[in-house]
């Protein structure tokens, strides 16, 4: 059985073949194996180590950078080691709510008071909810002294009820599943640190990492942004294959908060930015042969021996160098804007929201035809493209992809120039 077949739900007929290919668009949101090279990890004052799931290869064990003092330094500006460990970080968030993993790594380097939650949540929690760890240390202070700061680590889809929150655009300025699930996040945040008795003053100068990576780093994205627009000063932010998250979203005011994406992941690329849906910070682009043109094929080169060395497998690139546009164009076609009956009747089948769906075709029957129609015709054709090119979707898309890319250069200064023009514009 496919990957798709696997996940093709009980349904009408007519809505079968678009929730078939249009939820495998969010089927690669596992992560992969990190292993962080000695030449990034000798740039921190102490290298640490994490076990992550690779989800191509099962777990590894892995190094990567760590030194207090970043948390000095002005959050608006990109830091490639930071971006490294929040990799790392986020890989082993897979492997959390135990003694392995995230909460491991983060009392390796010190951090106290590591709690993990909705790890193993009910049906209902975990179709409006992350799981996540939140864990604090003293870091010093730019002016002296010390503070607090504490991590936020956010895993990507774990859990089945999961995808019903990934699918759940909703109607309102953000995505309505990452908000739900963020929502639930900072209330517990909230706990937290009351719980921990730090003051209001402490707050008001803590520091704050947030990271994730696929629907984790979409949900880090907005809890950041929440963070932020709430006065945080110190609130560093790395996210990983996130998907676009707000109708509303921002870079001015968000300049702390960094998005690792790539336009040949497809996870990347949804909801469309044709709607007006985007993420709150910086997007920093991993490298296209189309932007990089003849120095591609050198950094594929490293890249790709990095991650065979991660996975024990090359990456795999598309057979179809145009196959993720494609995808996206098949999405344009199904719900051309965000408003109107096609984009909720979209929302509601993508959900399983049978009960919504059918009072959409009652009330707009013809658009259900259309929407119908268009599904079909288009499925003949990608139902194949999918199947066919799921392994680069895999590849374009795990945090053995991301990370080979982060960490196949040679030198700090090849590293620095990897998101050279983005952080430029």
């Amino acid at each position: 059985m496919t990957a798709i077949q696997k996940i093709d739900c009980a349904g009408p007929r007519r809505g079968r073949t678009a929730r078939r290919f249009l939820a495998a668009l969010l089927l690669w949101a596992m992560g992969a194996a990190l292993l962080a090279p000695a030449a990034l990890a000798a740039q921190g004052d102490k290298t640490a180590s994490a076990i992550i799931s690779t989800g191509v290869s099962g777990e590894a064990e892995v190094s990567f950078p760590w030194n207090d003092a970043w948390f000095k330094e002005d959050a608006s500006v990109y830091r490639h080691d930071l971006a490294t460990a929040s990799m790392a970080l986020s890989g082993a968030a897979y492997l959390g709510g135990g003694d392995t993993g995230v909460q491991a790594a983060l009392g390796e380097l010190g951090f106290t008071g590591v709690q993990a939650y909705n790890y193993h949540p009910s049906a209902e929690k975990s179709g409006r909810a992350a799981a996540y760890v939140f864990a604090r240390k003293k870091v010093p202070a730019a002016g002296g002294g010390s503070v607090w700061l504490t991590a936020i680590v956010i895993r990507g889809t774990g859990e089945y009820m999961e995808w019903a929150s990934n699918l759940n655009m909703g109607s309102g300025t953000d995505h309505e599943g990452f908000a739900k699930a963020r929502d639930e996040l900072l209330a517990n945040l909230e706990k937290y640190l009351t719980a921990a008795g730090i003051s209001d003053a402490e707050r008001k100068t803590m520091r704050y990492l947030v990271t994730g990576h696929s629907r984790g780093g979409a949900v880090a994205n907005l809890t950041a942004a929440s963070l932020t627009a709430g006065g945080g000063q110190g609130v560093y932010a790395y996210t990983f294959a996130a998907p676009a998250v707000s109708f509303q979203s921002k870079k001015e005011g968000y300049e702390n908060i960094f998005n690792i994406v790539s336009r040949e992941d497809l996870v990347t690329r949804v909801p469309l930015s044709d709607w007006g849906c985007g993420r709150y910070g910086a997007d920093l682009h991993l490298p296209t042969r189309e932007r990089w043109g003849d120095a591609y094929d050198a950094a594929f080169a490293k890249m790709d021996q990095r991650y065979t060395d991660l996975t024990g497998q090359p990456y795999t690139v598309y057979q179809d160098p145009s196959a993720v546009e494609r995808m996206v164009s098949a999405i344009r076609q199904l719900a051309p804007d965000a408003s109107g009956a096609s984009l909720a009747m979209l929302s509601a089948l993508l959900g399983g929201n049978l009960e919504g769906l059918s009072d959409l075709v009652r009330s707009n029957g013809l658009a259900a035809l259309l929407l119908g129609k268009r599904a079909v015709a288009l499925s003949a054709e990608l139902t194949p493209l999918l199947q066919r090119e799921s392994a680069g979707m895999v590849s374009a898309h795990c945090m053995a992809g991301y990370y080979s890319w982060l960490t196949a250069w040679d030198t700090p200064e090849e590293a620095e120039a990897l998101f050279a023009e983005d952080l430029s514009a």
